[in-house]
């Protein structure tokens, strides 16, 4: 126990002592009074004497002073200010009122007779008995009243020169040790009650306390658990059981979902601690944008979401996102230089009534994806056209994993050509799936699915499997060595490795890797960074590479330059009419110039009438592919057509 907590238990005690015996004195004067009445009563009817009147008015004097004192020390809140000062005040009125009981057999003359020795002893003895009772709490309190009250009896006792008053005097004494001996167990035991009681407050005061601390750490915890560390808005976690309560809670919800446009950009070209700063400044402007019943929430990166719930959410919402929109107009100034970011929202309401909350955060992200799709810095709302999209997908989603199971997926090859000679040269393997209620599902649409299911390996396995076996087929029917182009998805770059997964299929079939062309469109130049170890491990796989629907995303042809490409597939917008637009000319024109030297095959998609094969060739373009060579065939049908084409050709050059 340190000396702080001892002087704390001291002070405690003593204000215990305080208060038990301010609560006991009032008692004490009391009886003391009424005793005095009787005594003076007693004495006067014996002996007639006039003194035990005045003493008599002294000892009712005394008491009511000390009625007063009492009273003005209670009234003061001595007991808690001052402890020891009550405790010494009562002593020293406990003496003064010892003293002058003392008075009675000192001085009273019916002391002299044997009667009066032994009623008055009886009364005296009595009265400093009942005051040491009466102050238990404070040994010294008691002890001063009684001491000369025991004194002087004893005293008078002896000096009445009587046998037995000296036996009565041993017997008094022995009394009076007792009496003091009681008081200081008596104090004794209230201390020990006292310090038990302060221990056990004290240890209920510890307990209370750590369990005090025990909450604040939770909460704290939980803080750190549902807020973000960076914006320190609420975090992925917290969203996700807020959004759950507020979807099955049956009120209005909304949820508007956006990220920063081009932030890697930021990251890349002004390091991640700007990066850090733009995330807090654009956090700050969504808090302020948003109402004081809105859930803001930063989901990771650089993506937000805000949860709205209670009535005409979809205006609240659009509202919102207008405000931040409109905030985001303003540069922000990062190392003293303007920096202009922008947003793309998209935003999801549901008017009432219980929904799953992936279901309304699958509607805000298709709206997302759609400002994206718009050029970004727009907002877009899910409607009726992104609900059937919405529909669609969810029908995928769900009866996908079973349909490749079942072998409902097949491939369709289309013929590739040279357009001079109209020699076949590859096919392109066509991922077709016929749903048996949505029809003809598009191949981008099954790749994005079997991404989200994480089964887009499990697919591309597939479609490598059929594209080995159709090789081998034409192999096996004597047709001329022709490759197949397979489309793989960007993102599929970073989630596995496509060249893996077609090295074993081609090693398991026999088939020449260089045989097996993949095709990946634009997006992947935007950052070839991000994918370069792939990149590299197709090209030392000896698998051909090609850029796919070229023209229609947003690098530029020097991007080019940065991946080992060996085709170019030219998109079919550009040659639709090419005959006759002047544009789409040169703009094929400007992709032959270029990748011809760098010796780059060219293949123009959506070749349909001859004067379009004509034109294409004049512009550079060697190869062709379309409804003019060829429809897409399942396998066993391009065997076929292929041989018979080159029966045909056979024949011909025979006539010839």
């Amino acid at each position: 126990m340190t000396r702080a907590d001892s002087t704390f238990k001291a002070i405690a005690l003593a204000k215990a002592q305080a208060r038990t015996a301010l609560r006991n004195v009032r008692l004490t004067l009391i009886s003391n009074s009424v005793i005095a009445l009787s005594l003076a009563a007693l004495l006067y009817r014996e002996s007639g004497e006039t003194p035990i009147l005045w003493w008599l008015g002294a000892a009712i004097a005394l008491a009511s002073f000390r009625a007063w004192w009492v009273s003005r020390l209670a009234a003061a809140g001595a007991v808690d200010a001052a402890p020891y000062q009550v405790l010494r005040d009562l002593t020293l009125l406990a003496f003064a009122s010892g003293l002058l009981w003392g008075f009675v057999p000192a001085a009273v003359g019916v002391f002299r007779a044997q009667q009066g020795i032994d009623y008055i002893t009886f009364i005296m003895i009595g009265t400093a008995t009942g005051a040491i009772i009466q102050s238990a709490s404070c040994a010294r309190i008691a002890l001063a009243f009684a001491m000369p009250v025991m004194a002087a009896t004893l005293v008078r006792i002896m000096l009445s020169g009587n046998g037995s008053d000296l036996i009565i005097t041993l017997d008094g004494l022995f009394l009076t040790f007792m009496l003091f001996r009681a008081a200081i167990g008596g104090e004794r035991e209230f201390t020990a009650s006292q310090m038990t009681a302060l221990e056990a407050t004290d240890l209920a005061n510890s307990l209370a306390h750590a369990n005090s601390e025990v909450l604040s750490s939770n909460r704290a915890l939980e803080q750190i658990a549902r807020a973000d560390p960076l914006t320190g808005l609420a975090n992925r976690s917290h969203f996700r059981d807020a959004a759950a309560a507020a979807c099955r809670s049956g009120q209005g919800v909304a949820f508007v979902l956006f990220d920063v446009d081009n932030f890697k950009t930021i990251n890349d070209t002004r390091g991640h601690d700007a990066g850090d700063r733009v995330i807090a400044a654009v956090a700050e402007l969504l808090r302020s944008s948003c109402g004081p019943h809105d859930l803001p929430v930063r989901l990771g990166g650089d993506e937000f979401i805000v949860v709205l719930q209670g009535d005409d959410v979809a205006a609240r919402a659009l509202a919102l996102a207008r405000r931040l929109s409109g905030a985001l107009t303003r540069p922000l100034h990062l190392a003293g230089q303007p920096l202009a970011i922008s947003c793309s929202i998209g935003i999801a309401a549901h008017p009432g009534g219980p929904i799953d909350v992936e279901d309304v955060f699958w509607r805000a992200d298709a709206a997302l994806y759609r400002a994206k799709d718009d050029g970004r810095a727009c907002i877009r709302v899910f409607d009726a056209r992104m609900q059937q999209e919405f529909l669609l997908q969810r029908c995928i989603d769900s009866d996908l994993p079973g349909a490749l199971a079942r072998g409902d997926l097949h491939l369709e090859f289309q013929p590739q050509v040279v357009l001079a000679t109209g020699q076949v040269v590859g096919f392109e393997a066509l991922l077709r799936w016929r749903h048996p209620t949505a029809g003809l599902i598009p191949p981008p649409d099954i790749v994005h699915a079997a991404i989200r299911l994480q089964l887009s390996a499990r697919l591309l396995a597939f479609i490598g499997e059929a594209a080995c076996e159709f090789l081998r087929a034409l192999d096996a029917s004597g047709a001329p060595r022709v490759n197949v182009a397979i489309n793989v998805s960007p993102r599929e770059l970073t989630l596995h490795s496509p060249a893996r997964i077609l090295t074993d299929l081609t090693r398991r079939h026999g088939i020449d890797p260089h045989r097996i062309e993949i095709e990946i469109t634009e997006e992947a130049l935007f950052d070839p960074k991000q994918c370069a170890r792939e990149l590299q491990r197709i090209e030392h796989s000896g698998f051909g590479l090609a850029i796919d629907d070229f023209g229609v995303g947003h690098s530029s042809i020097s991007n080019l330059m940065s991946v080992a490409l060996d085709t170019i597939k030219i998109d079919r917008s550009f040659v639709h009419g090419v005959s006759a637009n002047r544009q789409n000319q040169q703009l094929i024109a400007a992709i032959t110039a270029v990748a011809r030297p760098l010796g780059h095959r060219i293949i123009a998609e959506g070749v349909e009438s001859q004067g379009e094969a004509e034109t294409l060739r004049m512009l550079g373009c060697s190869y062709g592919q379309g409804w003019l060579y060829g429809r897409p065939m399942r396998a066993a049908d391009a065997v076929v057509w292929l041989a018979g084409l080159d029966e045909e050709r056979r024949s011909e050059r025979q006539l010839a």
